[in-house]
């Protein structure tokens, strides 16, 4: 045998020992099993009575109870748990939808409602005398208009109290054009407005020192103009809309009140036209970018209810059921049999990860077109769809899948946050605080405080920014809403990416060692010697 040079390191193949059990059982006649690992180790044997086979303790029903049912088994700490979770999920539910829509009419006050009055006074050129300074001594020598005004903007009147009044009649450089343009702006909700001729409207009542006794073909209606922007908000214009008729009726029952219990009551009622005990002063509307079609109004907001669930359907369908080779494609490449090892990864041609990431959101936004497609196209088959003038059912088409673009952008992060099996839930609350804060129903002036969180989510900007091309209300503020929901795209997308990034590397390296592992175990002869 050759000698061994004395500088080269001697190689050993560790060869594991097998273990000698710890004992041998050994059967004896006389003993049955015995262990023979120690002669001096005592053997506890445990003897049974043989009454304590023959009449086993009795159990209690108590304790017999889990035997034959069910329910117990599933009574657990987790089943608590659940209930407690499920139950802050309808509470949360409950409390947001209700909260938002409960009594909103005790919240009229917070409405702010421009008053002008720009009454010119009474005109007694045609009047008779004595008639005239009866006007006079029952007016105070004042307009008619400033009477309305003195009595709405009363402190301790109950018109104050109804709505917010801002009284801009002593306010120089306004006029009807600028304060309508004040509506369509969105700086007040309604204007209402008494026209210069308003007194002498009045006096056509009276008899005249040309034509004589009043008739019903020279009367003029005694009308205050009430402006307002519908479209903003159909619902909240609506309650408004109620507690006008309901202050007009107060103001011209009060009117008629004091005409009849003034000491010339009997003057009056003789030489007064009839209809004006009717009802002597009215209200005309003038509505801004009317709602025609009563569904249309609901349509700003189910569209994007019905686009978040189909969203969520995408996302989902995506992440959980949609294949995930192409993470796989060049990360696991072997030569054509085992004794060639695997490549590094430098030499592993796969695609990038983010390249990846964009394939899945490009294909989220096929999803959604298609969605947007089906509803975008029932409102436009609809009978009496109404767009605005302003805009056309292409915009329309733009805007609603630009919504659901920003929708897939913040579904996708949550499933990276939260896992694809547990974003579902939170992206459901999600929706139903986007929707009740969006002011969709109504809006935040008449709601709790709380709902102005919505003006953080893109759901608020989705809904004014339907409503603008179906009606035309507030178009000037049309480019916050396209500016709000490109954020609700980028952000959210960008951060995505990133971790989406780094999850598809993660996997991968956890795929190239996994794989690493498994071809050594199948291959011993491959496994490094130990150098000693």
């Amino acid at each position: 045998m050759p000698e061994q040079d004395p500088q080269q390191p001697q190689s050993f193949t560790m060869t594991p020992l097998e273990k000698e059990p710890a004992f041998v059982a050994e059967e004896t006649e006389d003993q049955g099993v015995r262990s023979s690992a120690s002669s001096t180790t005592p053997v506890h044997q445990s003897s049974i009575e043989s009454t304590d086979i023959e009449n086993p303790p009795k159990q209690s029903v108590r304790d017999s109870f889990p035997q034959f049912f069910v329910l117990p088994h599933l009574l657990k700490k987790n089943a608590w748990i659940l209930l407690m979770a499920t139950s802050f999920v309808m509470i949360v539910y409950i409390w947001l939808y209700l909260g938002a829509l409960w009594s909103p009419l005790t919240r009229v006050k917070n409405v702010e409602i421009v008053l002008y009055n720009a009454d010119a006074g009474f005109d007694y050129s045609q009047t008779p005398p004595q008639l005239a300074q009866l006007f006079q001594t029952i007016t105070k020598n004042s307009s008619l208009g400033s009477l309305i005004e003195n009595q709405i903007m009363d402190p301790e009147g109950q018109l104050n109290h109804i709505v917010s009044w801002v009284d801009k009649s002593q306010e120089p450089g306004w006029d009807r054009e600028s304060l309508v343009d004040h509506v369509e702006k969105g700086k007040t909700w309604g204007l209402l407005y008494i026209p210069a001729n308003f007194s002498n409207n009045f006096l056509t009542y009276a008899p005249s020192t040309t034509s004589g006794p009043a008739t019903a073909a020279n009367l003029k209606v005694v009308d205050m103009e009430y402006v307002f922007d519908q479209g903003r908000s159909y619902a909240t214009h609506s309650i408004v809309e109620k507690y006008m008729s309901k202050s007009l009726d107060i103001m011209s029952k009060t009117f008629e009140r004091n005409l009849l219990l003034s000491p010339a009551n009997q003057t009056l009622l003789q030489v007064m036209h009839p209809v004006l005990w009717v009802q002597a002063i009215h209200m005309s509307e003038t509505v801004m970018n009317p709602v025609l079609v009563y569904g249309q109004n609901f349509a700003t907001y189910v569209v994007f209810i019905v686009l978040y669930i189909g969203s969520m359907l995408a996302v989902y369908s995506i992440c959980k059921y949609l294949p995930n080779t192409i993470e796989t494609i060049g990360v696991l490449t072997f030569g054509p049999n085992d004794e060639i090892p695997i490549k590094k990864a430098s030499q592993i041609p796969k695609f990038p990860a983010i390249r990846i990431v964009l394939a899945r959101n490009g294909v989220a936004m096929m999803f959604s077109l298609l969605h947007t497609i089906f509803i975008w196209m029932v409102p436009q088959l609809l009978h009496g769809h109404q767009m605005s003038e302003h805009f056309n059912a292409g915009i329309a088409f733009a805007f609603i899948w630009f919504v659901g673009i920003s929708f897939i952008s913040i579904l996708f992060l949550l499933s990276h946050l939260l896992t694809v099996d547990g974003f579902q839930g939170p992206a459901t609350m999600l929706m139903i605080l986007m929707f009740t804060s969006s002011g969709g129903i109504l809006d935040w002036v008449v709601m709790p405080g709380f709902f102005r969180v919505g003006i953080v989510f893109p759901f608020t900007y989705a809904v004014k920014g339907l409503r603008t091309i179906y009606f035309g209300s507030l178009r000037e503020e049309m480019w916050i809403n396209w500016l709000v929901i490109l954020g609700w795209i980028v952000i959210p997308g960008v951060i995505t990416m990133v971790m989406a990034r780094s999850e598809i590397r993660l996997r991968r390296e956890n795929m190239r060692r996994d794989a690493s592992i498994h071809q050594s175990s199948c291959n011993p002869s491959r496994a490094p010697s130990i150098q000693v």
